[in-house]
């Protein structure tokens, strides 16, 4: 009783371990496909449109995607800069400080996006392990099984050593789809982040050549 509790946990866990891998997989490649669709049609739209007004008037919606939370973000340090304040800084100083808070809103997003990574890996790493857990203790029961009866035949020992292969297999189609996703959406996250710090370069080109208009976007 006691090697087929063990059995059943490892077979439970690595099935629960299959459920997450493609629930957090395929959640996370739509989340990422919503994401870079949202931030290319948002560029797409201020690149048609670069008046100070569609900089000045973006909304509030959380929802808007990563490059609208860019802008907003920048018109915060742009409204704390405006001013006779932003006499006491030299342009340098002014670029080096939206700069800095652009990099730190795009680590932000980075680690949003990065959410449930570890989950993946982990799962990669741990599901062939326990599967080959498993196997260790079918031979272990068939061994105790034939150390009983005195009998090494196939009837004795089909039962454990065919479990012991079910979890072999079962471990192996569990990591697969955890590294082949893992790596998949690493991918996808770098070419968002890469697409995001390209449009914060143009804009941040464009915050700093409309400079003395920066009040207005308290209004």
């Amino acid at each position: 009783m006691e090697s087929d509790l063990i059995f059943d946990l490892v077979s439970i866990t690595l099935i629960g371990m299959s459920v997450l891998t493609w629930t957090i997989g395929l959640g996370k490649l739509r989340q990422l496909y919503k994401a870079r669709q949202r931030a290319g049609m948002f560029e797409r739209a201020f690149d048609h449109s670069m008046e100070w007004p569609a900089f000045r008037d973006v909304g509030n919606d959380a929802t808007a995607g990563d490059a609208v939370y860019l802008v907003q973000n920048l018109k915060q340090v742009c409204a704390e800069y405006s001013g006779a304040d932003r006499q006491k800084y030299s342009f340098e100083q002014l670029q080096t400080m939206l700069a800095t808070e652009i990099q730190r809103k795009l680590g932000a997003i980075a680690r949003h996006k990065e959410s449930w990574m570890n989950a993946l890996a982990s799962i990669s790493s741990t599901a062939p392990f326990l599967g080959l857990f498993g196997t260790v203790w079918g031979i272990m029961k068939a061994l105790v099984m034939i150390g009983e009866t005195g009998a090494a035949n196939i009837t004795v020992v089909a039962t454990p050593i065919g479990g012991a292969l079910i979890t072999t297999a079962f471990g192996i189609v569990t990591a697969i789809p955890a590294v082949i996703f893992h790596n998949l959406i690493n991918r996808k996250i770098r070419q968002h982040i890469g697409q995001l710090e390209n449009f914060s370069e143009a804009l941040l080109r464009y915050v700093l050549h409309h400079r003395d208009r920066w009040s207005e976007v308290t209004r």
